[in-house]
């Protein structure tokens, strides 16, 4: 099939390079369809569990996304001007869009006693003339509230809180950039007004963070990237029209990719953003070998027509394996339940092919059309392998010599780098995700530093029975409950109705504060709810705290656990201990949500690599009918990834998502190395009737050079992902370009080594 391709090409070139060219231009227009999307639902599918649970959650309570804006001045905020200025945000806030309920210190419905009556009003009146008095009075208030301190205001009275609550979206996700946007208009004007400062955090600002740094970063990293790709390209081949064509099939490739994605609906998200250098190495892998292969025939003396049909029939297989085994490597990732990896894996495996289809049809139209002059390096190196002093001559001698030395060196490092690997551990902190550069890291750590957790997992709290919640019995089991959380110290406040009935129940009683406890009656207990939510302002009653069947509670933890890890070992320990009290809770929350996709790396991580591994090994054994040449292919393609979870140990890194990626895609890209090399030994060893040392050196000096000109523009475009401001795109550019560096040493060295040894054994062509 692949010879009568290349017959097909060599016979109607023009046909071909039409057919390639109608390709792009019907794809192409599918980038005007361009969409993204970043919130958290699109990590799941949406009959998952915990998507379903979430669902549960939002229909009782609403949505537990909000837009958290911070205000702090380092001389306290009970002043009449800042005081102004946090009742004018709230009451603008109202207005942001999507938002259905904001929360602040203005608003809150501050619970007294006035002799016989009960007294319910917001902590501030809608007068703007407060005196100083006045506002002492509120800030000792404030501080010795039960709810308030850890919650609204800090507990030096110099921050505070506006928590603009956003409604409920069980279809598709809020118009985060919108809100922002209009939040960052609203907040301006108060910058630096009288000192005060005003920063914005939350699970909008999160959200909307994700897609601006990924946009930002790729704005910054892919003009850079292919800066690089012109400049390694010119360096190679010294000509313009060289340069120029493996450019259009990288460029050919990502448009063709992502226009049929974008026309199928597919939308973009941060974890694509890795995609467009996925591509681009792929596309310039194949071109890149092809024209090298070229040009050394011409420089050979064979003309140009000639050289093209040569370079056709030595890359054509190769091209064909390590396209068809890298796009295994990437489909490996659609077997995961995350849905961006999904995506990420399909389409890279579709680019593989599409790159495949571009270098065959128009690149190996072209050079049959066109006669390409030949750059002078490569004259040059044909000379010095007629003269017996190449580098790759000199390079077989070495590992002729050493390849014991070699392999037991190797041996010993994969030794140590499995020892280091099996050490890894699981973790993630979406807050270290971006740089100090980026606002949000400074919000959440401002607000961390100087206020306190403002995030954490949602409990609904089942009672298993309508009007259940009122029960005393119930609420008591829920208030130890609260109690035990109280006891650690990374817990700064949680936020349901037992503090209102407490406080509730003590206003009725002068302010007694032996009755700041939960009734014995459950007449008393509903009483005491209904009093309180008859006196609350429109937008401001107690449904986002309770089911309208009084059947389950919401419990809002403010914590400051940020990692994965910990994250996932307190969820455990609150479901067991709720079971204790006797308690039916389910932990849920955006938030949460986004956590426990750490649940899913290891599975992930484990089947993408063993699917990819068993299938690029089927692939070898079935081609070249050799059972340990397939095995053979495995052992240089797991060394660098060995490697790489060394070196993640050795960085301080933790698998999560970005790095998991980098086994994946790296396994993807760095098989092709092993696959020319293996697939020409092969051809020179069974076809050609070659020794095992005039194999390798004919591998090194024919195939060599475009093995080492690949893995340099991968290595120099991956490492360009450091420069960004998403730390999962840094890590991943750092250990991918330290991974494939790993690679190509492996294959040039163990690999040959490897194959010298035991017994020649040739095949008849």
């Amino acid at each position: 099939m692949l010879e009568r391709t290349c017959h097909f090409i060599q016979r109607f070139p023009k046909t071909c390079l039409t057919l390639s060219l109608v390709l792009l231009f019907l794809t192409a227009p599918g980038l005007m369809y361009f969409q993204s999307q970043n919130d958290v639902r699109i990590w799941f599918n949406k009959n998952d569990q915990k998507i379903e649970v979430l669902n549960s959650f939002e229909r009782r309570f609403g949505n537990d996304e909000s837009l958290v804006i911070a205000l702090h001045h380092p001389d306290g905020l009970f002043t009449p001007k800042r005081m102004q200025a946090l009742a004018e945000i709230t009451e603008e806030a109202w207005r942001l869009p999507q938002v259905i309920r904001v929360d602040s210190l203005k608003n809150y419905s501050l619970v007294e006693s006035l002799e016989d009556e009960i007294i319910i009003e917001p902590f501030l009146d809608n007068r703007q003339d407060w005196n100083q008095e006045e506002l002492n009075q509120k800030k000792e208030k404030a501080l010795n509230h039960g709810t308030l301190p850890g919650y609204l205001i800090s507990s030096d009275a110099k921050t505070a809180l506006i928590f603009a609550r956003l409604a409920p979206t069980l279809e598709g996700s809020p118009n985060y950039e919108l809100i922002i946007d209009r939040a960052r208009e609203l907040t301006q004007k108060y910058k630096e007004k009288d000192g005060l400062k005003v920063y914005l955090s939350g699970e909008a600002a999160m959200n909307n963070t994700f897609r601006e740094v990924s946009n930002k970063d790729m704005k910054k990293i892919l003009p850079a990237l292919f800066i690089i790709l012109v400049l390694s390209l010119i360096f190679i081949f010294r000509s313009i029209a060289a340069t120029l064509l493996p450019l259009f099939i990288t460029a050919a490739t990502i448009l063709t990719t992502l226009g049929g994605a974008f026309y199928f609906g597919l939308k973009f998200n941060s974890i694509l953003g890795i995609l467009p250098a996925i591509l681009i190495a792929v596309s310039v892998a194949d071109s890149v070998h092809i024209l090298v292969s070229y040009f050394q025939f011409k420089a050979k003396g064979h003309h140009y027509k000639m050289a093209a049909q040569l370079s056709l029939k030595k890359n054509i297989i190769p091209v064909f394996l390590t396209s068809v085994s890298t796009m295994m490597g990437f489909m490996s990732l659609t077997l995961t339940e995350l849905i961006p990896i999904q995506r990420l894996g399909l389409l890279a495996g579709v680019g593989c092919l599409v790159a495949f289809i571009y270098s065959l049809l128009f690149l190996g139209s072209f050079l049959y059309l066109v006669d390409l002059p030949t750059p002078q390096s490569f004259k040059n190196l044909f000379a010095q392998e007629e003269n017996h002093n190449s580098y790759s001559q000199k390079l077989t001698a070495f590992i002729v010599a050493r390849k014991t030395g070699i392999l037991i060196f190797f041996s010993l490092i994969s030794v140590l780098a499995v020892f280091l690997s099996s050490s890894n551990t699981i973790n993630s902190n979406p807050l270290s995700y971006f740089s100090k550069e980026v606002p949000l890291k400074e919000a959440n750590d401002f607000i961390l530093d100087n206020f306190g957790g403002n995030a954490g997992p949602e409990l609904m709290i089942r009672s298993g029975e309508v009007d259940g919640i009122k029960d005393p019995e119930f609420l008591k089991k829920v208030e130890k409950f609260k109690n035990w959380l109280g006891t650690f110290k990374f817990v700064d406040k949680t936020i349901d109705i037992v503090d209102i009935v407490k406080d509730m129940n003590k206003s009725l009683h002068a302010g007694n504060p032996e009755y700041y406890r939960i009734p014995d009656s459950q007449k008393k207990v509903a009483e005491l709810l209904f009093l309180y939510t008859l006196s609350l302002p429109q937008g401001m009653d107690l449904n986002n705290r309770m089911s309208l069947d009084f059947r389950d509670i919401r419990m809002s933890i403010l914590w400051q656990v940020k990692t994965s890890a910990k994250w996932g070992e307190m969820v455990q320990r609150i479901e067991q201990k709720a079971e204790g009290f006797g308690l039916d809770v389910v932990v849920t929350g955006k938030t949460n949500l986004f956590q426990s996709m750490m649940s899913y790396v290891v599975a992930t991580f484990f089947k993408s690599i063993i699917t990819a591994s068993v299938l690029v090994c089927l692939l070898m054994i079935i081609l070249f009918k050799s059972v340990k040449i397939g095995l053979i292919s495995l052992i240089p393609n797991f060394i660098p990834l060995f490697l790489g979870g060394a070196y993640m140990k050795l960085l301080g890194l933790h698998l999560n998502i970005g790095t998991t990626l980098v086994a994946s895609v790296c396994l993807g890209i760095a098989v092709d190395d092993t696959i020319h090399f293996l697939s020409n030994y092969y051809r020179l060893t069974t076809e050609e009737g070659k020794s095992k040392e005039q194999a390798i050196e004919n591998i090194f000096a024919y195939t060599g050079n475009a093995l080492l000109i690949t893995t340099v523009i991968l290595v120099s475009c991956f490492g360009l992902f450091m420069l960004g401001d998403f730390t999962p795109n840094v890590n991943f550019g750092l250990l991918s370009a330290l991974v494939l560096i790993s690679a190509l040493i492996v294959d040039f060295t163990f690999l040959p080594a490897l194959l010298l040894t035991g017994k020649t054994k040739r095949k008849s062509a």
